[in-house]
């Protein structure tokens, strides 16, 4: 981990003077506890402490151990209000001492116990507002008097996927649950074994993964991302589901074909990559599945307008361009033809900020299906951008295993 020096001007934020306000706290350090971040023995000078069986550790060692800068950018103090506020790889967190919730990006989260000022000055905090705030595994075993500060979520399902282009089946081995996971890639027989030897074939085989988008959603990730083998490249969306324990336990995807640039120039992938606005998470969610059922269900297409700023709409279709109007024209020219479109069924919606995934299934007269992977991206309450990616379901003769699609 990085290690960055304290200035003055720190110190004597994090560190207050003899002015302490009267309800800093006594804390009585505990021996023998070990904490661990990324599989590496911290060996921190002041020792954390326990608070209703709960583990608190030293602000400025805990951050220096996450490789967040000491400054005044990135943590702050307000000493009238006993609060402390980060500010570190898109999250604000900020905690009160003697108040068992955080606020993260402007959202309460509760904690296991209250952060901790003493009248040493020391800032104690929950080590579990790592995980609430920057999403990594966090264990606290009592018996071991241990903390362990593992990769995030995140970070393991980007891991595998790179792990593609080298053939490499360790990061797979580590995070994916060797007797539960679930696959729902008809194109695989279920179970991790499996898996593995679809990576280790893939060895030498010039893979090239491009990730572009990562949302995760309590125990949900999803990816976005364009992948090349042999020079063929897909587009495609992943969704892994992690168990209590950090593991991967299910696996869905959809994936397509690359398709030249749409009549505005946009691809399959490229746009907008960056996560906002985390406390409208469950709204824009609601939003979006509204939406789904409005338009693309059909429950109420003539609200088609309302969702959208305008004709201010950033498509990434590779058949549309631009513009709620070439929407508009779609579904007239489906109507005028006689043709029945809408989605048949929501299977899923994962979002985190400004992005939801929604997973959707239409169902043919025939009886077939198609998978559809809808993300939006939402700005000031409306819907500015899409990508998608559209797959057939296989007949079930040709399916690896009876999981199904989704």
């Amino acid at each position: 981990m990085k290690k960055h020096t304290v200035t003055a001007a720190l110190a004597g934020l994090l560190v207050l003077s003899s002015a302490v306000p009267a309800l800093a706290a006594e804390v009585k350090p505990a021996t023998g506890i070990q904490v661990w971040v990324d599989g590496k023995k911290e060996a921190y000078k002041i020792a954390p402490v326990v608070q209703n069986q709960q583990v608190l550790i030293p602000l400025r060692q805990l951050a220096s151990s996450l490789g967040i800068p000491l400054d005044s950018k990135h943590i702050t103090f307000n000493t009238a209000r006993q609060s402390t506020t980060i500010r570190y790889d898109q999250a604000t967190v900020v905690l009160v001492s003697g108040d068992p919730e955080a606020q993260i990006n402007g959202i309460k989260v509760p904690l296991s116990t209250s952060p901790i000022l003493t009248k040493q000055g020391i800032t104690y905090v929950p080590v579990d507002v790592v995980k609430e705030a920057w999403g990594k595994q966090v264990t606290w075993d009592p018996a071991s008097q241990t903390v362990q500060i593992g990769v995030s979520n995140k970070d393991k399902v980007v891991e595998i996927l790179k792990s593609f282009e080298t053939g490499d089946t360790k990061a797979a081995e580590t995070w994916i649950s060797k007797d539960q996971y679930i696959q729902h890639n008809l194109g695989f027989a279920s179970g991790r074994d499996a898996l593995l030897q679809g990576i280790s074939q893939l060895k030498g085989a010039n893979v090239q993964v491009e990730i572009h988008r990562v949302i995760q959603d309590d125990n949900y990730v999803a990816v976005h991302y364009k992948e090349s083998i042999a020079g063929k490249t897909s587009i495609v969306f992943d969704i892994f589901r992690f168990d209590s324990n950090g593991k991967i336990v299910e696996h869905w995807d959809n994936i397509q074909d690359s398709a030249p640039a749409n009549p505005s120039g946009r691809t399959m992938i490229d746009g907008t990559t960056q996560i906002t606005d985390r406390n409208q998470t469950e709204k824009n969610k609601t939003l979006i599945r509204k939406f789904v059922d409005d338009i693309l269900v059909g429950k109420n297409r003539a609200a088609l307008e309302s969702y959208y700023n305008g004709d201010h709409y950033i498509q990434h279709n590779p058949l549309f361009g631009d513009g709620v109007s070439g929407l508009k024209q779609a579904f007239s020219a489906a109507g005028s033809q006689g043709a029945s479109f809408g989605y048949d069924q929501v299977h899923m919606v994962i979002g985190e900020g400004n992005f939801v995934l929604v997973v959707s299934e239409i169902k043919s007269p025939q009886g077939t299906s198609t998978a559809v992977y809808d993300m939006w991206r939402v700005e000031n309450g409306k819907v500015a951008e899409h990508w998608d990616v559209v797959q057939n379901v296989p007949p079930k003769a040709e399916w690896k295993n009876t999981n199904g699609k989704f």
